[in-house]
């Protein structure tokens, strides 16, 4: 089989937590930028590999507001393959699955220069690129310059969109607006569920 019939996945991974504009510019952006046929948002169990001081939200409400911000967008798709597997979300252990459930299937890991900076320090790490090209997309504050280089990373400058979830976070605690952060069914989700309070 040739690589140009093969369909082109971009894995997108995250805690989404919640998930706004800058995740949908970014995916959006990759799939045009990269003419890919899809692109898979992985919603993470545990993100193992980020030190994290606060509780994470619930899966299901994660896995709930992606489905809602990507319902209108043809390629765009959602994962739960790590919230069903439990337990730390191993990105190698996940394309080893999705590998073995389409092997047809052409993958790029699309990761942040924040993440290209420390990838060597993820649970095998060294396997990735078994699996995927990985895919660096240019975030506001970071240098393509900072990214390791024991990998053979494809490098695109994508939309430069400063906000974060722990801002939207911070903001809904603040009891300040966030329609201009996040998709409306999103905020809609969030204001209905009482979350981040």
């Amino acid at each position: 089989m040739f690589v140009d019939s093969m369909r082109r996945v971009g894995l997108f991974g995250g805690s989404f937590d919640p998930p706004h504009i800058g995740h949908i510019a970014i995916a959006d952006f990759i799939l045009n930028d990269r003419q890919l046929d899809e692109i898979l948002f992985v919603v993470s169990h545990i993100q193992w590999q980020k030190a994290v001081d606060r509780e994470i939200l619930d899966s299901h409400h994660r896995f709930e507001m992606v489905k809602l911000a990507i319902r209108d967008f043809d390629h765009f798709s959602v994962s739960g393959i790590e919230i069903d597997r439990g337990g730390d979300s191993v990105t190698v252990e996940t394309l080893e699955v999705l590998h073995n459930q389409d092997p047809t299937a052409q993958y790029e890991l699309i990761i942040g220069e924040d993440i290209a900076s420390t990838l060597s320090t993820w649970r095998r790490s060294e396997e990735l690129e078994k699996y995927a090209d990985i895919v660096v997309v240019g975030r506001p504050g970071f240098r393509l310059e900072a990214a390791e280089q024991n990998f053979n990373f494809v490098f695109a400058k994508g939309p430069q969109v400063n906000v974060s979830s722990q801002g939207i976070r911070s903001a809904i605690k603040s009891g300040l607006p966030i329609s201009d952060l996040v998709p409306e069914e999103v905020e809609r989700y969030i204001r209905s569920e009482g979350l981040y309070r």
